[in-house]
């Protein structure tokens, strides 16, 4: 089971190619099979998602540190999807009213996020969110997340300089916290949805303000979503790497991912090795009511062909920021069996081990 600590406390065969596989030249994707019908959002390749799957090559708990299960009820279909794929134990941003009946089901499997009551924020939200989270942080909760998407801010009125968010900030600082955020969204939403710049803010001035606020908060650790929010750009992710040495980055979301990090795989290949110390895998896995085994199945097929194989070909997830006749094509990253032990393992439990929390394994 996970165990609160001080924070003072040391701290068969299958398509998929070997983890520690080579790089392969580029090739020309398969085209997928003809279809009698449109195929379903999550499965446009007709994958069988109960095909059996190996393990990832990782000594200890495969732990998905991004993730959103709204509630108690989606938890049969959530949890045989992770065995099948191999994932232990998540990190989720689940609703406070669902937490503590997810807590007791998920003994030693799970651990929460800190998030507001994003639907209905009422009137005082800071004194709510404040609430929330000691609520959580007694839940054992030790990670807290603002969404600063650029729609968040302009629906919400704030950014991560709002006087209130500073306050929720502090407070969770002084509890030794860690900090987690998301920033930025795809470039093709910033030249679709965001265009309105006067309403929206730029990319330039929203990544200003997150980076005043890695500065004013160094040596307290920093946890930037989405690979930081700006996948299309590994050149400037590792400046705020070499910057901010208490930054770390998770490799949630699934289309965007498999999108962004495909198109410009050689350089996101070697970016991940350099920086394996300081990323931590997760899916972005959102539960629903509607959102069934192989809804749930298709994410983590997606992020274990991208991260362990050499696997290139279509991906089964429709893009709906793309046409359809120029949907992504997937490319694995073929990553080395030690760096894959750091993602899905090493680093968020050592970065949670920081902060009082430990998983039995």
């Amino acid at each position: 089971m996970v165990r609160m600590a001080d924070a003072t406390d040391a701290v068969a065969p299958t398509e998929s190619a070997p983890a520690d596989a080579e790089p392969t030249p580029a090739a020309t994707p398969p085209e997928p099979p003809p279809l009698t019908e449109k195929p379903v959002e999550h499965n446009r390749i007709r994958i069988d998602y109960r095909k059996p799957w190996p393990r990832p090559k990782v000594k200890g708990l495969v732990i998905d540190y991004h993730t959103h299960l709204f509630a108690h009820r989606h938890q049969k279909d959530w949890i045989e999807a992770n065995k099948h794929f191999g994932i232990d134990a998540f990190i989720t941003m689940t609703p406070l009213e669902e937490a503590a009946a997810v807590q007791r089901d998920l003994v030693g499997r799970v651990q929460f996020i800190a998030i507001p009551n994003w639907h209905n924020p009422g009137g005082d939200w800071v004194d709510d969110w404040l609430r929330r989270l000691e609520a959580f942080y007694n839940l054992g909760s030790r990670i807290i997340k603002f969404h600063m998407a650029p729609g968040s801010m302009e629906r919400f009125k704030y950014s991560l300089e709002h006087p209130g968010v500073q306050k929720i900030i502090a407070e969770a600082v002084s509890r030794n916290m860690i900090l987690m955020s998301h920033v930025g969204d795809p470039d093709t939403w910033y030249n679709s949805k965001y265009t309105d710049t006067a309403k929206y803010g730029t990319r330039e001035e929203h990544y200003r303000i997150w980076e005043g606020q890695l500065e004013a908060h160094r040596g307290h650790p920093w946890v930037g979503a989405h690979l930081g929010g700006n996948p299309e750009n590994p050149a400037y992710l590792q400046s705020l790497l070499d910057r901010f040495p208490d930054l770390y980055l998770d490799l949630s979301a699934t289309r965007w991912m498999v999108r962004e990090v495909s198109a410009r795989r050689d350089a996101m290949r070697e970016f991940v090795i350099r920086n394996a110390d300081r990323l931590l895998w997760g899916s972005d896995q959102v539960s629903g009511d509607k959102r069934d085994f192989d809804f749930l199945a298709s994410r983590l097929w997606a992020h274990r062909k991208l991260w362990e194989t050499a696997y290139v070909g279509p991906t089964p997830i429709h893009d709906p920021d793309l046409p359809d006749d120029q949907q992504p094509v997937l490319r694995g990253l073929a990553l080395p069996d030690d760096v894959l032990q750091k993602i899905y393992h090493d680093n968020v439990v050592k970065l949670l081990a920081k902060h009082g929390v430990h998983f039995d394994e």
